[in-house]
Order: C-alpha cells, then sequence, then structure tokens
C-alpha cells in the first residue's frame, strides 16, 4: 500500500507539472491514475480543472484524446474509440484530419489510426463531478462553485445548475445571491420569465435601497436584453417590456436621480412601440421615450456638474446583462 501511494503523490506531481505545461489531457490522465491509490480532495480538484481545460464550450463533435494504446486512452474512463485519418506527431494532441489535398506540416504524418474520444458534455460533467468532490470537503470555496456553475452553463446543462441552486437555497433560503444565481442561470437557459421572478423577490428581501435599486435595474437589463436579440413575438415582446418598465419605474421611485434608470426605461419603451406597429399606442411609446431619454440626459449633466465634470453631449447607455460570474480557474492546488 505505501508503493502504490507514493506512486499515486508522484503521479499527483506529475499532472500539476503536466498542466502547468498546458498538457491537460495527460494532466487527466495522471491524477485519474492518482485517484486510484489517493482519494484526496485536492486530487478531485485538480482533475475537474483540468477536464474544465479539456472541454470547449460550443463544440458539437467528441474531442480527441489520443491514439489507442496510449497512457491517455487507457486510463480515462468512458472513452470511446473512433478511426481516423489524421496528423500525428508524439506528445501533439491536435489530431487534424488529412488526406492528399489536406497535407500535415513536415514534422507530423499522415496515418489512419483509431482515437479514443470523448463527448464534450462528458468531459464537463466530469469536471463538475470531481468539482462536487472537492467541495464536499471545502463547502465555502465560492470560486470553485462559480467555476463548476459555468462549466455548467457552457455544455447548456442548465437543469443540473439550476438543481444544484435550488438545493443550496434550501440550506440559506433568505440568500439574496443564490436567488440572483438561479435568475442568471435562468436567464442563459432562455427563460427570463423565470429570471425576472428571482430578481423580483431578491428586490423584495433587499435589506437596503441600493441592494433594491441595483434588482430593479437587473430586471430592467433582461428586459433591454432580449428585447434587443429580436427574437419575440409581439405579445411577448409587449409583456416583457412592461415587466423592465414596471421595474425600472419602481427604481426610479427609489432614486429620482438616477440617469440610468431613466435611459434604459427611454429604450424599452422604444421597443415597445415597435411592438405596438403603426398605432396610436405607438405614438405614445416613442413620445415617452423621448421625454424621458432628455431627462436622463438632464440628470446625467446634472451628476457630472456636481462632480465638477465636464458636461457632455452624449446619453447615458444601457448597463451590460447581468449573468453568473465564474472564474477561469488559471492554476491547480498543490497537492501530493
Amino acid at each position: 500500500m505505501g508503493c502504490k501511494e507514493l506512486d499515486g503523490r508522484n503521479r499527483v506531481r506529475k499532472g500539476n507539472r503536466d498542466f502547468r505545461e498546458t498538457k491537460f489531457i495527460d494532466a487527466v490522465a495522471e491524477y485519474e491514475k492518482a485517484l486510484t491509490t489517493v482519494d484526496d480532495p485536492i486530487v478531485h480538484y485538480n482533475l475537474g480543472l483540468a477536464y474544465s481545460k479539456v472541454f470547449k464550450p460550443g463544440l458539437e463533435k467528441p474531442v480527441r484524446l489520443g491514439v489507442k494504446g496510449t497512457f491517455a486512452c487507457d486510463t480515462i474512463p468512458k472513452i470511446e474509440t473512433t478511426p481516423a485519418q489524421v496528423c500525428v506527431k508524439e506528445d501533439d494532441r491536435r489530431f487534424d484530419d488529412c488526406d492528399e489535398k489536406n497535407v500535415c506540416a513536415s514534422s507530423y504524418e499522415c496515418k489512419k489510426v483509431d482515437l479514443c474520444v470523448l463527448k464534450n458534455e462528458a468531459l464537463a460533467e466530469a469536471a463538475a463531478t470531481h468539482f462536487l468532490a472537492w467541495l464536499a470537503a471545502h463547502p465555502e470555496d465560492e470560486e470553485t462553485r462559480k467555476l463548476m456553475t459555468q462549466v455548467w452553463i457552457d455544455s447548456a446543462q442548465f437543469d443540473k445548475a439550476l438543481e444544484y441552486w435550488s438545493g443550496q437555497l434550501k440550506a440559506k433560503p433568505d440568500s439574496a445571491e443564490i436567488m440572483g444565481n438561479l435568475a442568471g442561470i435562468n436567464l442563459k437557459a432562455g427563460d427570463w420569465r423565470k429570471s425576472i421572478e428571482w430578481y423580483t423577490k431578491v428586490a423584495e428581501i433587499a435589506k437596503d435601497d441600493s441592494a433594491r435599486i441595483g434588482a430593479y435595474q437587473f430586471i430592467g437589463n433582461v428586459a433591454w436584453s432580449k428585447l434587443n436579440s429580436k427574437t419575440l413575438t409581439a405579445v411577448e415582446t409587449i409583456e416583457l417590456a412592461d415587466r423592465g418598465i414596471g421595474a425600472l419605474q419602481k427604481a426610479a421611485e427609489i432614486a429620482p436621480k438616477n440617469p440610468k434608470v431613466y435611459g434604459l426605461q427611454a429604450s424599452i419603451y422604444n421597443f415597445r412601440a415597435l411592438a405596438h406597429g403603426a398605432s396610436w399606442a405607438s405614438a405614445i411609446d416613442r413620445a415617452s421615450a423621448q421625454d424621458l431619454q432628455r431627462y436622463s440626459r438632464v440628470l446625467a449633466e446634472e451628476a457630472k456638474k456636481a462632480a465638477g465634470e465636464a458636461p457632455s453631449t452624449n446619453s447615458p447607455a444601457p448597463p451590460p446583462t447581468p449573468a453568473p460570474s465564474a472564474t477561469g480557474g488559471s492554476a491547480e492546488k498543490a497537492g501530493g
């Protein structure tokens, strides 16, 4: 057992070195082998991070890991094997397709080989699984929680992200941060109604005006972003615009001198005017938008004068759409 544990620790150090050299597939293989003898939370974290680096957001085809029979292919679990004709070079894992027209670089050889592959979703799931193992031992690590959530989002596994954060909310039912995460995930999943519901709850439990205004502005941002995508029907556009305007009006009641609140309202009124088509309602919305935009400019100039800044002719732009934050996970934790 002592020899096996020593081998495991050595493999952790080898995996750390591979990771630092951006050889993420090799790092995955070393950490996977290490886990067979050293079941340490740090190894799970490092393995999750390495899997997250191999994972490629948006890629629909499987990720090529190596040539059948190599250490990585023999060690990484749940792989599949597929034949391919690719450019091969020792210690290189790009495996670009090649033929008579698409020739390899001089240092590569075009060969027919069996490649081991993993589906992109499986890589994301593996990353999340090992992050969860680390979090079970270190539940206070919010950065890893964010990174795991981002992996789920990038792989369109919104149901798993929502299930996880719903469980977190049961443990902390009054957490505005967790509600905000659920709002952001629902927005990424395309459910803007649910996203607005969660931001409304954040506003309702806010302990100060600043947090309450921020939540209402998030709702305005959600409305502006979705309306700007021009993917909604006329009925949906009007419904979403009404929700956004209503939230921003509540924000304006709390902060009547905030120019962004009025500028964002103006933009949403313009979107709603387009949905009304050529009608009296459309004309009213356009007029309301113009009034709000002018008032926004006045407030912005007053604020600049009060701060001693030079006046500007530019109107305030809508703030960016909120989304769950995530860390890139740039370095593995120490181990071994």
